[in-house]
């Protein structure tokens, strides 16, 4: 949904428990109809922002991509489940160990993933996602995905690549309000092991058939393996430098 350019001044009043009605001038204003989903933001001197989530879409995209110019993923954000890319949608054949694939919403066509319980994202398809159009696979994937630590720390390392260091506590904010979720340091030294080893041998299998394989995205891939959850990546395998 897009808003138009008109401003709107208005007054409205809070009722019980919280309820705030918006004026309809306002709503036609901004697109906010009937089950749109806001972000709420206090700040300085007791403000409250509301802001629709395609216009926290539309703002990281506008801020992000020139900012992050010459640091994006080549290719698009692809989907891998089994140690394989697969067709988000033809998923017949997978078998029913990897639960958390999407579904097709026969209503809106956009893929749903299950108790919102959707796939790991490595940092490089989270920068896809800034440029992606519509209904691809990655902007349905993001608001279910759990970006793990390792490409948390891989996208805070972009951002200081680009200069803008800074900014990371931001974006990652604003990750967080469009639904990913970042479940922050292993507290099982058990689980770390296990992901560490796989990864390794990962990057062993990469190199052997003449690929590279980071050891950020070889940790979001075993995270994967380990959840039985797809595995939503771009420029995952390049080939490697002699």
């Amino acid at each position: 949904m897009e808003s138009s350019e008109t401003v709107v001044v208005a007054t409205a009043r809070i009722g019980q428990r919280g309820r705030l009605i918006l004026p309809a001038q306002a709503q036609r204003a901004t697109g906010i109809t009937q089950g749109t989903q806001v972000a709420v933001r206090t700040g300085p001197n007791g403000s409250i922002t509301i802001e629709p989530l395609w216009a926290v879409t539309n703002r990281l995209r506008a801020e992000y991509t020139e900012l992050l110019d010459g640091h994006l993923p080549t290719g698009p954000a692809l989907l891998f489940a089994g140690g394989r890319h697969v067709d988000p949608d033809d998923l017949t054949d997978l078998g029913p160990a990897l639960h958390q694939m999407p579904d097709r919403d026969p209503g809106t066509g956009r893929r749903v993933y299950r108790d919102d319980r959707g796939p790991v994202l490595t940092s490089r398809a989270v920068l896809a996602w800034l440029t992606a159009a519509r209904s691809t696979l990655i902007v349905d994937a993001l608001p279910y995905g759990v970006l793990p630590e390792a490409a948390v720390a891989d996208l805070v390392t972009t951002l200081a690549r680009a200069g803008a260091h800074e900014r990371a506590d931001a974006l990652l904010t604003e990750l967080g309000v469009l639904g990913v979720k970042m479940p922050g340091p292993a507290r099982n030294c058990a689980t770390l092991a296990q992901d560490t080893a796989l990864a390794l041998g990962l990057i062993r299998t990469a190199d052997q058939a003449g690929c590279a394989l980071t050891m950020p995205d070889a940790l979001c891939a075993a995270a994967a393996s380990r959840l039985e959850a797809g595995l939503v990546a771009a420029d995952l395998l390049t080939p490697a430098v002699p």
